[in-house]
């Protein structure tokens, strides 16, 4: 039955606001909170280390090293990479701020370079023709959840002797060729926000198989601090800071919460998976409508459901999110590219038009809601919306 778009005069689909993404907290997590609440340990300790092994072994590497956010699992990366003034570091602009803080906090320049149009992910071509003798690295990020073209940016990164940060905030859970994502060197950063694929509420985390790397990144997290210099043993407690380090310590609480989370990540990835394969088959015939690209040979546990619309879907991208918006169901864009940041274009000389397949990108992108609270309802709300906008503008 036909019904009139919210947007254009109708009733909302819904009477509460459907996120594009949510946490998802049983008793199971808050239990394991208050365990962790009534131990010895509050702030980091031994709970982190058991997370921290836990996420090494899961996505198969030696060290795993929690921070306070994804951003500040980037900037540690980037200063255990021995980024610095000088230097620049090269990285996609579709993508949230906090990947180029590897570089901007390290205070090296980061150089923005252009995405392959179908993963939306830093395209290695465009990457050699920027690299020079001043690159010392690769920030590439995971789009949504799908993996970049790994290989082919290991490529370039052989090619030059660079280090390779790879943001994997939105891709923890899936996998790349058989291999987990986060296994492929130099380090692989994910981060633990509620709408991520796991959560510790805020969180991060620095996975790598080099022990220098490792013992830079442990160093750096807790002030760079040297808890046990030559005179420690007759003098316990002689303690002394080797640099500018910081404090960006997790606690055992969050740990704890990741515990919980970890448990349930074959969970969350299912129901995502289910989500997405519902919008593939109900979007998969709409003009103007192109859907997450087809994974190549990777299993992802995608972030967002991210498609594009153009103007032969029978308006822009602008009028569909107003439209969804009206009718309660949260879409979002991700994301405004970086050159268009003041901050980037009043820091570093970038400005619009300088990135072609990326703008062409932003001009239709829109995230649909995508996470493991979602029922049946809640996905029957979005496809219905959409599929009114559709026969709205064509009839």
């Amino acid at each position: 039955m036909s019904r009139t778009p919210a947007h254009y005069g109708g009733e909302p689909i819904r009477d509460e606001v459907l996120g594009y993404g949510s946490q998802s907290i049983t008793d199971r997590e808050k239990d394991a909170v208050v365990e962790a609440l009534a131990g010895d340990y509050i702030t980091r300790g031994p709970t982190v280390d058991e997370f921290e092994e836990r996420v090494a072994e899961l996505v198969g590497v030696d060290h795993a090293v929690a921070t306070t956010s994804g951003t500040t699992a980037l900037q540690l990366a980037g200063d255990a990479a021995g980024f610095g003034p000088g230097d620049e570091v090269i990285t996609t602009p579709l993508t949230f701020v906090a990947t180029a803080y590897a570089a901007t906090h390290n205070d090296a320049t980061p150089v923005f370079t252009d995405v392959d149009p179908h993963r939306r992910t830093l395209d290695p071509d465009a990457v050699r023709e920027q690299v020079t003798e001043d690159t010392a690295g690769l920030v590439p990020m995971h789009y949504a959840g799908h993996p970049a073209d790994i290989e082919g940016l290991l490529e370039v990164a052989d090619e030059h002797d660079l280090t390779v940060i790879w943001d994997a905030c939105h891709a923890f859970g899936g996998s790349w060729r058989g291999e987990a994502i986060g296994a492929q060197r130099d380090m692989a950063v994910f981060s633990f926000h509620p709408v991520k694929n796991v959560t510790t509420g805020e969180g991060g985390m620095v996975v790598t198989d080099d022990d220098e790397l490792a013992q830079r990144l442990r160093r750096l997290r807790s002030f760079d601090m040297d808890y046990d210099p030559d005179s420690h043993e007759d003098e316990p407690w002689y303690q002394v800071a080797e640099g500018p380090g910081y404090n960006y310590n997790v606690t055992d609480l969050q740990a704890a919460l990741g515990l919980a989370q970890l448990d349930r990540l074959e969970e969350f990835k299912r129901r995502r998976d289910e989500v997405a394969e519902r919008y593939d088959e109900a979007f998969a015939e709409i003009d103007g409508f192109r859907t997450p690209p087809e994974p190549l040979e990777s299993d992802p546990t995608y972030h967002l459901y991210a498609i594009e619309v153009d103007e032969s879907f029978g308006c822009g991208r602008q009028e569909f999110v107003n439209a969804m918006h009206d009718e309660n169901i949260g879409v979002q864009v991700h994301y405004v590219p970086l050159h268009f940041h003041p901050y980037f274009q009043e820091e570093f000389g970038y400005e619009r038009g300088q990135f072609s397949a990326t703008e062409d990108v932003y001009e239709g992108l829109v995230s649909l809601p995508l996470h493991a609270e979602m029922n049946d309802g809640d996905i029957d709300d979005v496809i219905t919306a959409v599929r009114s906008l559709v026969r709205h503008h064509r009839e």
